[in-house]
């Protein structure tokens, strides 16, 4: 027998307990220790240029290593970073609170034309790693792949993807372990993530998520709780993936007996379904006003020491030829 429904409220309210002092730690440290960092990196006596990044989760560390590799080599700028998510850069930049904007997804053209209405002229951007949304159960889960019809089946409201069905217990996965009459507890991002869009767009067929699935603002929450849920199923950016958890070779559709685990040659060829670009957005107006701020650090985003630290975040650096197409857009 099936477990009962009113079972999914409160397993998703424990778990909300269980990983509440984690996520409020990951919080405080982020809103503390930033500014800290950078505003220690400035130089004495002098004041400081200002440079403000406000954007992806996703790419939070990595926008951290950027800076302060490249306060290493520029000591007189203060970076400062915020990570509410891929939403937030539309916004700050739209109104001129930020100067960079990282996201995990493009722009909608509703997001451009705000940005045109207010600052005059349509915002660009430069693409500067290679990442995948990486689907993760429990170690324990005996589940060895997922397609994408079995995704939209357990996250989305209504069935958007060609072969989807509804899927709520773990037996409706092919699951006939211990775990095959409980339900599936679905965990994800929030609104404010780029990620959330991203994978609704493609796992979900651009279809609404369940009312039920719980959302966190940060992937390392996401982690933590599919750690500690045996009956979870989570989605992070592959540099948030750890041993804590075991991630889920992806297929693309039942007729296509292939599935691949988003490992960089997978992600590179486009194999891996849920593969994406990552990309800072900027007011084109600040290449002219501030090019020592705005352009010598994309220029050194886009350098060899730049997508060296893209690698050490376990992203993947962007090819030579795509790396040289993303200089000429700020020359």
């Amino acid at each position: 027998m099936k477990a009962s429904p009113d079972m999914r409220p409160r397993a998703r309210s424990a778990l909300k307990a269980l990983i509440h002092r984690f996520l409020f730690t990951e919080m405080r440290i982020r809103t503390i220790l930033l500014p800290l960092l950078f505003t220690l990196g400035s130089t004495a006596g002098a004041e400081p240029l200002t440079m403000t990044s406000v954007g992806s989760d996703t790419l939070g560390t990595l926008m951290l290593r950027w800076a302060l590799a490249y306060q290493d080599l520029h000591s007189d700028i203060h970076l400062q970073i915020q990570t509410p998510g891929s939403a937030s850069a539309v916004l700050a930049l739209t109104s001129g609170a930020a100067d960079l904007g990282p996201m995990s997804r493009p722009m909608s053209q509703t997001e451009e034309a705000a940005f045109r209405d207010k600052q005059g002229l349509l915002p660009q951007h430069i693409r500067v790693a290679l990442d995948a949304v990486a689907v993760f159960v429990h170690p324990d889960n005996p589940l060895t792949s997922i397609r994408i019809a079995q995704l939209d089946g357990i996250y989305a409201s209504d069935r958007g993807c060609p072969g989807s069905s509804d899927m709520q217990y773990w037996s409706d996965l092919g699951v006939s372990s211990s775990l095959a009459t409980r339900p599936v507890l679905k965990i994800g991002r929030n609104t404010a993530s780029g990620s959330y869009e991203f994978f609704r767009e493609i796992a979900l067929c651009n279809g609404d998520y369940r009312a039920e699935v719980v959302q966190f603002p940060g992937a390392s929450a996401i982690v933590a709780a599919v750690a500690k849920e045996p009956a979870a199923i989570g989605y992070a950016g592959i540099s948030y993936v750890s041993g804590l958890i075991k991630v889920l070779p992806v297929g693309q559709s039942r007729g296509d007996a292939s599935s691949f685990l988003p490992d960089p040659e997978s992600i590179r060829a486009g194999r891996y379904p849920l593969s994406r670009p990552l990309y800072i957005y900027f007011n084109p107006k600040n290449l002219d006003q501030h090019a020592t701020k705005v352009r010598e650090f994309l220029n050194f985003v886009l350098s060899d020491a730049g997508q060296a630290i893209v690698s050490a975040e376990g992203l993947v650096p962007m090819a030579a030829d795509e790396l040289a197409a993303q200089r000429r857009t700020i020359e």
